[in-house]
């Protein structure tokens, strides 16, 4: 029987730790510097909180976002039997642009965001042909994991067979890629792990390059790596710091 969403995988079988990858951990810093939803690019997460200016109407990227808040507003419309749904009430750009601000953007993309996480919608969009904008999509709610060389930081959890050793300096962990890969296995494509010791935690954050090309879906699985420390990990707990998670006061 395979395991539920609310259930952990079986762990792997021990011979499978024998041709682990072994990883040694450099360091990195408390926060992550950059932040993505998956949606489009990555931004630092000052970009949520700093004071931002309106947004211009006259802005193509700002046009392209507003292409789509009005795509979402006709969404939100109830949707009738067998008859189109109602025009929303009409509003003017600056209603429509409110609470909205600029995250990243480059030569060729650009992101939008509102609110704040848990509930932070994104809006990306990009510049196509004869440099007019289009919007991609939006994204709503979605968990921020950390960004690193353009990769998403992808979820591990310790090893639940291994037993705890404060005096140990490595790490057995059982990592999940984030992205699919059709089953290609993810040693050769793992970065260097960042880590931040502190005197209660040690904070690891995991890194697989994806695939380029088509890939074609299939089930995640957990991959054995071993991690090593630069000291042992004492009495230190060992967290996954995959996810942003922004300070609450």
């Amino acid at each position: 029987m395979s395991p539920t969403s609310d259930q952990q995988p079986q762990p792997p079988a021990p011979e499978a730790w024998e041709g682990a990858p072994v990883l040694l951990a450099v360091d990195g810093p408390a926060a992550p510097e950059l932040i993505s939803d998956g949606g489009g690019l990555p931004f630092a997460p000052a970009s949520l909180t700093l004071a931002a200016p309106p947004l211009d109407p006259g802005d193509p990227a700002v046009a392209a976002l507003l292409v789509q808040i009005d795509r979402g507003r006709q969404q939100a419309q109830p949707a009738r039997v067998l008859r189109p749904r109602l025009r929303p009430a009409p509003l003017d750009d600056a209603a429509k642009l409110e609470g909205w601000r600029e995250l990243a953007r480059d030569g060729q993309q650009a992101l939008f965001g509102r609110g704040m996480p848990p509930r932070l919608l994104t809006v990306a969009v990009r510049s196509g042909r004869r440099g007019r904008w289009e919007p991609l999509g939006a994204s709503n709610s979605r968990p921020l994991r950390a960004v690193r060389d353009g990769v998403r930081a992808s979820s591990w959890r310790l090893d639940p067979v291994a037993a705890a050793d404060p005096e140990s300096d490595v790490l057995r962990i059982l990592i999940t890629e984030r992205t699919m890969a059709s089953g290609t296995p993810v040693a050769d494509r793992l970065l260097a792990p960042e880590l931040h010791l502190t005197a209660e935690r040690a904070l690891l954050r995991m890194y697989v390059r994806p695939l380029t090309g088509y890939v074609g879906r299939t089930g995640r699985h957990e991959t054995p790596v071993i991690v090593r420390l630069p000291e042992p990990l004492a009495l230190r707990r060992a967290v996954d710091g995959a996810l942003y998670e922004p300070l609450t006061h």
